[in-house]
């Protein structure tokens, strides 16, 4: 009698069954924007501290005056020509008046420079009349002064006692400030306030 084939075991099913949730896991909570009459929890941020004020320094209150330039700009002016004033030699001396002279006119004009916000015709201005007034004032006190104390100087050589500095100071600042000298230092240095790119409009 012939035997009948065995029943094959079923194949398994090659999808996973799908994994059921634990048990003891929390049911899921909405977040708190999606529950009606709820508002979110605003975050709290660092609130910026303002940073402290600083004093404005005396070079910024020098800009921001509006005569402050100029009265800064002649105070240098006088105070070099008579520093430079008694290194004026007794006799002319063209190389020695032109060493001067530029020293002067350097001081000057970059003191406006960095002293003024603008470089238009007022710094220029500025720079060109008090150089003027300080080549004048150094160029006359110490030729007077080298003349009257000076060895060699004129009026040692007449045996009479001669102006001493503050005689010579005194009559620089007495006599007028015009000379061909003193507007071109004074046009050098208005140069050297304004030197720089021109400005588009």
């Amino acid at each position: 009698m012939p035997r009948k084939p065995a029943a094959s075991a079923p194949e398994p099913d090659p999808t996973p069954p799908p994994a059921s949730a634990p048990a003891d896991l929390p049911p899921s909570v909405p977040p708190a924007a999606d529950v009606p009459g709820t508002e979110p929890a605003a975050t709290t941020q660092p609130v910026p501290t303002a940073a402290s004020s600083l004093p404005p320094s005396v070079l910024d209150r020098v800009r921001d005056n509006r005569m402050g330039p100029l009265a800064a700009t002649l105070g240098v002016a006088l105070l070099v020509a008579m520093l430079l004033a008694v290194l004026v030699p007794n006799r002319p001396n063209l190389y020695a008046m032109t060493v001067l002279g530029l020293l002067l006119t350097a001081a000057v004009g970059f003191t406006v420079r960095y002293l003024s916000r603008e470089r238009g015709l007022r710094a220029q201005a500025t720079a060109l009349i008090a150089t003027a007034i300080g080549l004048h004032v150094m160029g006359v006190t110490g030729t007077l002064d080298g003349a009257g104390t000076g060895e060699g100087g004129m009026v040692s050589l007449l045996g009479i006692e001669g102006p001493g500095f503050d005689d010579a100071l005194l009559g620089a600042l007495a006599t007028p400030a015009v000379s061909t000298g003193g507007v071109v230092c004074g046009l050098i240095a208005a140069i050297i306030v304004g030197w720089g790119p021109r400005s588009k409009a």
